[in-house]
């Protein structure tokens, strides 16, 4: 019985919780907008936000002709477009920022991108609806209601 005893008094169990760090939260502001055409139609729009002004800090939102965020472009040109029930977007190529929009939006052919000047920058901001921001969540978003 005392061997028993020494035996589970020698078993000792150690357990290790590793932890990740805290994502940084990063604020981009609104630099440009582009309309992209394709064949004389308008697609989408290519939005891009900036946090310090260099490169590697940009990020292009590329929208519907609705703003639905569809993917997005990052600063070294890779495209990723967002699917349905899908936690990450997926990765559809990399090079110009055109090719990226195209690729994210679906288009055939090669799309043009066409600077949007403040004055319709302003009037597509109004025109997206901004989601509540009532903690309790009871007002929703705006596509559930």
């Amino acid at each position: 019985m005392s061997v028993a005893l020494l035996a589970c008094a020698g078993c000792r169990t150690t357990e290790t919780v590793a932890s990740a760090p805290v994502p940084e939260v990063r604020l981009g502001k609104r630099e440009r907008t582009w309309e992209v055409h394709c064949e004389g139609e308008s697609l989408g729009f290519v939005v891009l936000f900036q946090e310090r002004g260099r490169v590697r800090d940009s990020l292009y939102v590329v929208r519907n002709p609705w703003h639905q965020d569809l993917g997005m472009i990052d600063g070294l040109g890779r495209a990723f477009r967002y699917l349905p029930h899908r936690e990450e977007p997926v990765w559809v190529g990399s090079g110009t920022i055109a090719a990226g929009a195209r690729e994210i939006l679906g288009a055939e052919l090669d799309c043009v991108l066409v600077e949007l000047d403040e004055s319709a920058c302003a009037a597509v901001d109004a025109a997206v609806p901004t989601p509540s921001l009532d903690p309790s969540g009871a007002a929703g978003l705006p596509q559930s209601r």
